[in-house]
């Protein structure tokens, strides 16, 4: 391999790829990227085999060719060097970089021992999907399912879609988050899998802020993610395994019927809720009373350690009065992904799940269950 790069091109590659190496000590390769040019192409790829990440963009190619090389150790050449343009040829077991004022040897790994990453088929069903859009909804999800080796589907975000749009849905058993997308026209598919964490996360990361459509491929093992930026002349693909399992009937514990209804300011409660915090026991908990007499809400947290604390905050109530302990951690994660200046909170008894949900158009519901002392 032979080839000219310009240096920023090169840096942004690496950024992205190295996210899915991993360290092992008994399989090395899982540690390093591989460079591969052919034609005036180069692709940078990494893997930790469960997620895979494969950028191409344009370079000269003065010889095809490919090579393994520590991830680590390249990125933070790659990042220090100044010059504009890099001249990289493999020779032998090692590659050399070159700009025009500096020269280094880098010992390499054979493409052998690269792991192979999973291609397409040319048969998988596909959708395209507005990149930001489907990025902003897994944001407020991502962070709910809980890693579990009896339970591995709850390990997950539940993607389903169908003609409309796409509904995502994430659950840890203790609270439970869903964020739907409405499609403008039937252009939609009907399948459904469950996508590990760690891979949403880095599809949050890598394709959050980037304008234009993702193309995602599915398979019944595997799912790909792809961006093609046509003025660049790059790809960004992020290929995942897929969770098995069936995913839980989690539409069951929705809250539909409510003795309590409460529409509060949301940054008045969430600076209420912080206050109460800092007075939280070791449970987390804070208590919630719905007076419908004051015609407000009375959150409280109490430490035998710290203290106490408590505030009374308006609000408009309908129905019974109710008394309730949330673990306030959960409680403001469900509020900090509703958009809006107030949220409705739904109350079914002091020991039945809270719905929290936006005020207006915006597709998104957040279920906390109460701390039982």
């Amino acid at each position: 391999m032979k080839i000219q790069i310009l240096k920023e091109s090169l840096k942004q590659a690496i950024a992205i790829v190295e996210r899915a190496t991993a360290k092992n000590p008994t399989l090395p390769a899982l540690g390093t990227i591989s460079l591969v040019a052919t034609k005036n192409i180069l692709e940078v790829a990494a893997t930790d085999l469960e997620i895979g990440i494969r950028y191409t963009m344009l370079a000269q190619v003065e010889k095809e060719g490919g090579v393994a090389v520590p991830a680590r150790l390249f990125s933070q050449l790659i990042n220090v060097l100044t010059e504009k343009d890099i001249n990289m040829n493999v020779v032998a077991t090692e590659l050399k970089v070159e700009s025009k004022e500096q020269k280094t040897t880098i010992k390499t790994l054979s493409l052998q021992e690269f792991p192979i990453i999973p291609s397409l088929q040319g048969d998988e069903e596909a959708v395209e999907i507005d990149t930001k859009s489907f990025c902003a909804a897994l944001a407020k999800v991502v962070t709910i399912p809980s890693q579990s080796q009896t339970r591995p589907e709850i390990s997950g975000v539940f993607v389903a879609f169908y003609k409309e749009g796409i509904r995502l849905a994430a659950t840890d058993s203790f609270r439970l988050a869903e964020k739907s997308i409405s499609f403008t026209g039937a252009k939609g598919i009907e399948a459904a899998f469950i996508l590990p964490q760690k891979t949403a996360r880095e599809l949050v990361s890598i394709f959050g802020d980037i304008e234009g459509v993702i193309k995602l491929y599915i398979s019944p093992t595997q799912a790909l993610f792809e961006h093609t930026a046509k003025e660049q002349q790059t790809s960004i693909q992020v290929v995942s395994r897929l969770i098995e399992g069936e995913y839980p009937q989690y539409q069951d514990i929705i809250p539909q019927n409510f003795k309590t209804k409460v529409q509060v300011s949301k940054q008045e409660i969430v600076a209420r809720i912080k206050t109460a915090a800092v007075f939280s026991g070791k449970m987390q908990d804070t208590k919630l009373v719905v007076d419908s007499k004051k015609k407000g809400l009375e959150i409280s947290a109490e430490s035998q350690d710290t203290g106490k604390h408590s505030s009374f905050l308006s609000a408009s109530v309908t129905g019974e009065h109710v008394e309730i302990s949330l673990n306030w951690r959960f409680l403001l994660e469900g509020l900090s992904n509703i958009k809006g200046e107030e949220v409705e909170i739904g109350f079914g008894g002091e020991d039945a799940p809270v719905l929290l949900k936006p005020i207006g158009k915006e597709q998104y519901l957040y279920v906390v269950m109460p701390v039982k002392a």
